[in-house]
């Protein structure tokens, strides 16, 4: 995993998530409204998956060091 990569890319993401967060869709369509909550759980499970591939990476490191 280029680590990186994955740090700038779960910053945006988190970015990203944060503004469809705040974003105010009183006056939005019913489809807008959808598309938002769809790349709002998109970007969640993408921030899981860098989440879990760091936890992941981080156990490895630690039992090298161990032995």
């Amino acid at each position: 995993m280029d680590t990186i990569e994955a740090k700038k890319n779960l910053e945006i993401y988190r970015s990203n998530l944060s503004k469809l967060q705040s974003y105010n869709h009183l006056f939005s369509s019913y489809s807008f409204r959808a598309d938002c909550e769809r790349e709002e759980r998109q970007l969640k499970d993408r921030i899981k998956v860098i989440e879990d591939a760091f936890a992941k990476e981080a156990k490895r490191n630690q039992k090298a060091a161990m032995h």
